[in-house]
């Protein structure tokens, strides 16, 4: 049966090797603590962005408040023989005739409308600048949903319809804003935008589109 001897020198090369061993082992283990470098350290995975949390509410969804507003310059005149003369800024007076403009109002489905403000330059005693809502129901029906307008000479200003409540119904209704500047054909007189507030729930579906900063 052989026996082991262990020399000194032995010794010394084992108890040598074990240290190098435990001085790589803590090397390793500092390479890979951030802490100690973090401008080279990577993570290992990268999870998803969540800085961005647009759902507070409730079943994932949050009520939000939009506009759209639209310069009076965009209105299409429904009668041939009333005219028109372009102000600054997008402002509109009639010239001739009696007539209205109007323009189609597209918002999402399940809307609700809340608000029309008229903004308009009045300097015309005998006649307001005036804005209307309507609802058509495409079988010849119209409801007025809201309307605002100037009163007296204020000057440049805007005038509000005060608050109410409109679902949007785009299966059953389409929506039409007109502008009416009554006999008043001058310069005294302009209709410059038309402002609709209104709010929406915002659903997980409708983050990529607010992130491309498009306005429901």
């Amino acid at each position: 049966m052989s026996k082991f001897r262990f020399s000194p020198r032995t010794v010394s090369i084992g108890l040598a090797l074990a240290a190098l061993l435990m001085a790589a082992f803590a090397l390793a283990v500092t390479a890979q603590d951030p802490a100690n470098d973090e401008a080279g350290y990577l993570p290992d995975q990268i999870t998803e962005v969540e800085e961005v949390e647009l759902l507070p509410g409730e079943g994932g969804s949050t009520e939000a408040v939009f506009y759209k507003r639209y310069s009076a310059d965009v209105f299409v005149p429904d009668l041939d023989y009333t005219t028109y003369g372009r102000s600054s800024g997008g402002c509109i007076y009639q010239t001739s005739g009696l007539g209205s403009t109007y323009h189609t109002l597209q918002l999402p489905d399940g809307a609700t409308i809340t608000y029309l403000r008229v903004y308009f330059y009045d300097n015309d005693p005998n006649d307001n600048a005036m804005a209307f809502l309507y609802a058509y129901d495409s079988t010849g029906g119209a409801t007025l949903v809201a309307s605002a307008n100037s009163s007296g000479t204020p000057g440049w200003g805007s005038a509000g319809s005060g608050v109410f409540s409109h679902a949007v119904d785009n299966m059953d209704e389409t929506l039409a804003l007109r502008l009416y500047y009554q006999a008043g054909t001058s310069i005294d007189l302009q209709i410059c935008a038309v402002r609709v507030q209104y709010t929406y729930t915002l659903s997980r579906s409708s983050l990529p589109l607010i992130l491309n900063e498009f306005n429901p």
